[in-house]
């Protein structure tokens, strides 16, 4: 698998994480479920009379994305690829209620516009003016490690082109309610940051958007490089899969010198995670992320970007530290995640 360079990003999320110099100084705490983002001011990049349409991930998409261009100085983008475990949550909500209030007659077709999982995708693609290749991912907790594979095959068949790779999910009452029926949702003790020592039953829920611009090229000014991304919906053998998937795009576990790992406080889960940090990663730096993000299907966009902001520092935040390893030099970082015991990815960030 050949890798791609990551010009910039930019990410949107329940932290402060959408300003340029946010380096986890400032964290937000919640004593709830269902936590929306802590929104930039969209209006910078989106004119008002739109803004008042769209819907909550085409407002955070266009953000993200805008921005992280903004960043890169770079214009030019050839394709939109992006991943979403639930779409346009509010928007479906809002056209399914009106279609049972009114029996299906005299509907405001906006919301079933809205709806669709790729309109986040085509909404930066419009307002990019892009008219090349725009694909949209949905594979629950594997929607954001899909875009990536694919912008991987794009810019390996076009390494002349500039792509934007995008990972985002919204909530929504409704579906929170199915969520609480089924047990996923933590009700008794909810709060970020989350405590993973506290043997908790389910999830702490919120949204987001992470927004990347990428090439198969070298730029002059880039945050890393991702060199293998790997999923899988079942693993039986958690430390067995890591290390087939080390042997496969040939990593020495040496090499590795930090692990992000995906501990959401869920204790019925949460065990996987376990297995491999006092296994496989035990002399390893390790972090985790969604103990100030939350949890959501693409939430490994965040992952990504964190993981980059480390290499880039050359430190991890206290706030991320899941033991007290450190290194003097943080060169590659391996992303592992799961949700709800499935889909399992492996991502492979490096600095050079």
């Amino acid at each position: 698998m050949k890798k791609i360079y990551i010009h910039s990003s930019c990410s949107i999320s329940i932290q402060p994480s959408f300003r340029d110099d946010y380096f986890f100084d400032e964290i937000t705490e919640y004593s709830e479920n269902a936590i929306e983002v802590n929104a930039p001011d969209y209006k910078e990049f989106i004119p008002p009379m739109q803004l008042r349409r769209m819907g909550k991930s085409m407002r955070m998409a266009v953000y993200a994305s805008q921005k992280a261009i903004q960043k890169a100085e770079s214009p030019r983008i050839d394709a939109v690829i992006t991943g979403t475990g639930q779409g346009c949550l509010r928007d479906s909500e809002k056209f399914v209620e009106a279609m049972w209030d009114n029996d299906g007659a005299m509907l405001n077709p906006t919301p079933f516009i809205q709806s669709t999982h790729n309109m986040a995708a085509a909404t930066v693609a419009l307002a990019l003016g892009c008219k090349g290749y725009n694909m949209t991912y949905t594979n629950n907790a594997n929607s954001f490690e899909s875009a990536v594979l694919d912008a991987i095959l794009y810019l390996n068949e076009n390494p002349e082109h500039q792509i934007l790779i995008g990972g985002l999910d919204e909530i929504s009452e409704k579906t929170m309610e199915f969520w609480n029926s089924a047990g996923y949702v933590n009700l008794e003790n909810p709060k970020i940051p989350i405590d993973i020592n506290s043997k908790s039953i389910g999830e702490v829920n919120a949204e987001g958007a992470g927004f990347f611009l990428a090439s198969a090229k070298k730029p002059e000014n880039y945050l890393g490089v991702i060199s293998a991304v790997e999923t899988k919906f079942e693993v039986q053998n958690t430390e067995e899969f890591i290390q087939n998937f080390l042997e496969k795009n040939r990593i020495q576990i040496e090499e590795i010198d930090a692990v992000i790992l995906g501990y959401n406080g869920d204790s019925r889960y949460d065990g996987i995670y376990e297995t491999v940090s006092k296994g496989i990663f035990k002399d390893k730096p390790q972090m985790i992320y969604k103990n100030i993000f939350g949890e959501f299907d693409t939430v490994t966009a965040l992952a990504i970007e964190t993981g980059f902001k480390v290499l880039e520092h050359q430190k991890i935040p206290e706030i991320l530290k899941l033991n007290n390893l450190e290194r003097d030099a943080y060169q590659n970082i391996l992303v592992y995640n799961q949700r709800r015991g499935n889909n399992h990815s492996l991502i492979f960030l490096s600095k050079e």
